[in-house]
């Protein structure tokens, strides 16, 4: 790991499908790591929350992990997420991720039950004494119900290989108190789209974007210029171009925007697994003119467009 840095923007990969939205489409999988790789993300996740995590048997999950490790082939580092309703089946997935090879893994927790911080603490504490690979912790209390605080953050740090936390909580303050309780031994990635640009400016030095399946290009440059050239003029000028599609992400839900939008852009990785689908007429039409905007829709979409 200390030639492959958790730092920058790492690709929360969707997970690409066959046209009846039940199998997995492990060719269109490599196109598309690919073509995130030559358009400049410095890392990949696969199995965050834009990869459908939560929608595969453990098989499924890692077979995706097995293949996106052997196929980015070292080029970037790979985040494996292995966030499972029951610690054993966490532990059993982290394990499974080190000895294929992965960089690292992020971890949701997934639960029906309310958690207390304490079963949080030693939930995440099993996972890291289990593997000796960095540790991610992914806090998404919208999605999960498990809000994990600073403070609680602040005592996973002190466990040695916990060395991160994608913290999508929408609270931009949140940043700069892991960054201060932490005292920097915690990478803090940032993960909600629409706030993107503050995140940076509260101090990130990662992100985890759904968005980077869509505008690869795009989210390295903000990087780059946020966070290597500190420069948030330039910066604000180019997410004011990226806004829109941020915003429609938060509103209607990431999966279903990145999976659209890539079929729009003629580089489809095929519908979300049922339940989820495709963005409906309203919203899809609302996505045609961002990706419009963008210079990005796929020529097909585009003479549709113009009709």
């Amino acid at each position: 790991m200390a030639k492959k840095r958790l730092r920058g923007v790492f690709s929360f990969t969707a997970t690409p499908m066959r046209d009846d939205g039940a199998t997995i489409d492990l060719d269109r999988l490599r196109s598309h790591l690919d073509w995130q790789t030559e358009n400049g993300v410095h890392g990949i996740a696969v199995l965050g929350s834009t990869g459908s995590n939560g929608s595969f048997s453990e098989k499924e999950r890692e077979e995706l992990i097995r293949v996106t490790v052997k196929h980015v082939n070292g080029r970037l580092p790979v985040m494996a997420g292995t966030g499972s309703i029951t610690t054993d089946e966490a532990v059993r997935m982290s394990r499974f991720a080190e000895d294929v090879g992965a960089d690292a893994v992020i971890v949701v927790p997934i639960t029906y039950w309310p958690l207390t911080d304490n079963e949080v603490y030693e939930h995440y504490s099993r996972i890291a004494k289990a593997i000796k690979i960095p540790v991610v912790v992914y806090n998404n209390p919208g999605t999960t119900g498990v809000d994990i605080k600073p403070q609680l953050l602040a005592r996973l740090a002190e466990i040695e290989n916990i060395r991160g936390v994608k913290e999508s909580s929408g609270d931009v303050s949140r940043i700069t108190q892991i960054r201060m309780l932490t005292k920097g031994k915690m990478r803090v990635f940032h993960g909600w789209e629409p706030i993107t640009l503050q995140g940076f400016a509260a101090g990130a030095d990662g992100w985890c974007p759904g968005l980077a399946n869509v505008l690869p290009r795009e989210c390295a440059q903000l990087f780059e210029l946020c966070v290597e050239n500190k420069d948030l003029a330039a910066a604000q000028i180019l997410f004011d171009r990226m806004f829109p599609i941020c915003k429609l992400m938060g509103d209607t839900g990431y999966i279903r925007v990145v999976h659209t939008a890539l079929e729009l852009m003629g580089r489809s990785v095929g519908p979300p697994r049922r339940p989820l689908r495709m963005l409906d007429a309203e919203h899809r039409t609302q996505l045609i003119s961002v990706l419009q905007s963008l210079g990005v829709l796929g020529a097909q979409a585009q003479g549709q467009a113009a009709e």
